[in-house]
């Protein structure tokens, strides 16, 4: 490793601490991981009412490398959700940036309590596990990913880009490698799971890992210390890189049901993974690429976003029932046309959302979903019934129904941000700003309030008609 990494790292490492208690603390988790749970269907108990400012609070600018050359990127960017908390009565907020830096902020006024610098830009969004007992100085910690390391030689230093953070005070208590493998990237933009003591998380150089995240079990490793992994296995077979090359990311978080984790592979595999064992219970081969993060509906199905990639045929959205095998899993395919937006080609690369867990006092029962496809079409669909259309598939080799589709929207953008459907309201940010629409009980959309000239690749929260969302153009914003 050379000498400039080395230091770099410990540099990047440190956390500085606005205002810090040592005693005791009671946390309650209002949205403790990406998408609100590990089922990912929560998305924050109230909506706004309106889009106006009550606060900002800059997020800062960092560089990063991707493409062949050094990016300077600001604020906020995908997925780079919120994460909501109760401390000792105080409502606080942990934000990720791409100027490197977690940080935790006040939510009534804006305020940081800390920072803490990684060694690279943050895309995604940590997850909060809480040992529940012992020392209170290492008792809560975030489990945060990162790119790969601002300044590394990709293909010969070590990839801290996954690390335990102190929810209390912004220290480092532990950070894992990501080694290198037949990927192309050594980042980590997903968000763990926790299943009692041990955590998951897909990593992405195709690796899953389950480990402890428990600072108490990490060991020393040079001047670091590392996490105790119980397992690994591999999110991709060699017979995919004739198709794939090195496109092999694994960027989406994985669903938890019971103590199966259900795992978006960039490979366009959707695996089945024990939590207990080394087992893989099944796989599912769909195609494309899977950015997308998986709710869980009422009906214990998962709802999948498909980016154009790979395929023959055109990206969009899947229902998969988990409890069958094979093709008899995909209960129907609602496809996007294709569309050219920067990169892509077309589908979804933010994530499925649902009203199913707010119950059957929101529109269709709380049984709808959403979904919005690079070029800005938004769409309001019942998951549970269908419509008289079929499709091929994503590989057009299929006979797949599609479901009823309530209504859509143009946005005035287009977008890779999550859409989170709270209630009767939808919140979704796109290039050029952010809509907030109210949907009836016939599943129809209306514009509510709209926000114009910030781009938003982020995924919001609300909490007590409050949004908060991030935005690229460097500030967290509180909105009501």
């Amino acid at each position: 490793m050379s000498l400039f990494p080395r230091l770099f790292g410990l540099f990047a490492s440190l956390a500085i601490p606005l205002a810090t208690s040592s005693s005791a603390r009671e946390v309650t988790p209002r949205i403790p991981t990406y998408l609100g749970n590990f089922q990912r269907n929560y998305y924050g108990n109230q909506a706004p009412e309106k889009l106006r400012t009550v606060w900002r609070t800059p997020l800062g600018s960092g560089k990063t490398f991707f493409k062949n050359r050094i990016h300077l990127m600001t604020g906020s960017g995908w997925t780079g959700q919120p994460l909501l908390f109760h401390e000792d009565g105080q409502l606080v907020i942990l934000q990720t940036s791409l100027d490197h830096q977690l940080r935790k902020i006040d939510a009534a006024t804006g305020t940081v309590i800390w920072t803490s610098k990684l060694g690279d830009s943050i895309k995604g969004t940590p997850t909060y596990f809480d040992r529940g007992h012992g020392d209170e100085a290492t008792r809560r910690i975030l489990i945060t990913g990162s790119r790969h390391g601002f300044g590394i030689d990709l293909r010969r230093d070590p990839a801290w880009s996954l690390r335990g953070i102190s929810f209390d005070d912004g220290r480092e208590f532990w950070r894992h490698d990501t080694v290198l493998t037949d990927s192309n990237s050594r980042d980590c933009d997903a968000s763990a799971i926790v299943i009692g003591k041990r955590a998951a998380i897909p990593l992405e150089n195709g690796d899953f890992l389950l480990f402890s995240p428990d600072p108490s079990r990490s060991r020393p490793h040079g001047i670091w210390k590392i996490p105790r992994i119980d397992h690994k296995s591999r999110l991709y077979h060699k017979n995919d890189l004739p198709l794939y090359g090195s496109e092999l990311s694994c960027e989406s978080s994985p669903t938890l049901i019971d103590s199966i984790a259900y795992v978006p592979a960039g490979c366009g595999r959707l695996y089945a993974k024990s939590t207990k064992t080394r087992f893989t219970h099944w796989t599912l081969d769909i195609g494309g690429d899977l950015e997308s993060t998986m709710p869980l509906t009422r009906d214990r199905c998962l709802l999948i976003g498909i980016e154009k990639q790979f395929i023959p045929g055109p990206g969009g959205v899947m229902k998969i029932d988990p409890s069958r095998k094979g093709r008899d899993a995909i209960r129907w395919f609602l496809p996007w046309p294709d569309s050219k937006f920067y990169d892509w080609e077309g589908g979804i690369v933010g994530s499925v959302t649902c009203n199913d867990a707010y119950g059957k006092d929101s529109p269709g029962q709380g049984r709808l979903g959403c979904a919005v496809s690079v070029d800005g079409r938004l769409r309001v669909f019942d998951h549970t019934r269908l419509s008289e259309k079929h499709h091929p598939g994503p590989r057009l080799d299929l006979d797949l129904p599609q479901p009823l589709v309530l209504d859509e929207v143009q946005l005035p953008d287009g977008t890779i941000s999550t859409p989170i459907f709270v209630k009767d309201r939808i919140l979704i940010g796109y290039d050029s700003g952010a809509d907030l629409y109210h949907v009836n009980s016939e599943g129809k959309l209306s514009l509510v309030d709209r926000i114009r000239g910030k781009m938003f690749d982020s995924t919001p929260i609300v909490w007590d008609r409050r949004a908060y969302f991030p935005s690229r153009d460097g500030f967290l914003y509180c909105l009501e």
